[in-house]
């Protein structure tokens, strides 16, 4: 299958080319689920494929209640699914520190989000 074409949205000053869609699935997902638009989460959904998606975004340390809340609800996870999820201590990667407090999804919230399995 053909890598996903995303957008600099998520990956500002970084060179995508040079992206290992394989070995670096966790790093793409918490950047696109952070910061993508819906057409990067859409196009990384169709590439990795729900079950995949699941078993990599548990892994991560670095999103917050708004990132975990949403993962929870498209792919049916709980909280205590998150590997190192501890409630009231949330980190973001400093490459993310420039999102606001308030980060939400809008282009998320009126969208049919049911996807591959």
């Amino acid at each position: 299958m053909d890598k996903p074409v995303l957008s600099k949205q998520a990956f500002k000053n970084v060179d995508m080319d040079n992206v290992d869609f394989e070995n670096g699935a966790l790093n793409i997902l918490e950047r696109v689920i952070y910061r993508g638009s819906r057409e990067d989460f859409m196009a990384v959904r169709k590439f990795y494929g729900d079950k995949r998606i699941r078993k990599e975004i548990i892994q991560t340390k670095c999103f917050g209640p708004k990132e975990i809340s949403l993962c929870c609800l498209i792919f049916k996870l709980k909280t205590a699914d998150f590997k190192y999820y501890k409630e009231g201590q949330f980190r973001a990667y400093p490459e993310f520190k420039d999102c606001p407090e308030d980060f939400e999804y809008p282009s998320y919230a009126h969208t049919n989000l049911q996807g591959t399995s």
